[in-house]
């Protein structure tokens, strides 16, 4: 709890968070909120599902990748930089052990 030697930005920040947390906490943990929570995700799912096909089809029509295409190349190039870190890393390790046998 924040005493007398808080900053104010704190006071006020848990003075805020005091009166609005269990409030909202209550509301967004209610089955009505997650329900309706639920419902809009597949609204939204639903809607952008074939605006995603339709730009993808258009973009690969003029030969460009697609942002799922792009999303899965950067995932890919992320572990290969993973990849080729760890083996830098062992190839230090190894040049360090074959000084310290010399």
């Amino acid at each position: 709890m924040a005493g007398p030697e808080s900053p104010l930005w704190k006071r006020v920040f848990d003075d805020v968070e005091r009166r609005v947390g269990g409030p909202l906490a209550a509301a967004t943990s209610s089955t009505e909120f997650q329900s309706a929570a639920m419902k809009l995700r597949k609204a939204r799912s639903a809607v952008v599902a074939p605006i995603r096909s339709v730009a993808g089809f258009g973009l690969h029509a003029v030969g460009l990748p697609s942002h799922q295409e792009v999303r899965q190349l950067r995932r890919e190039l992320n572990e290969v930089q993973r990849e080729m870190l760890a083996i830098r890393r062992e190839e230090v390790q190894a040049e360090r052990d074959a000084e310290e046998a010399e």
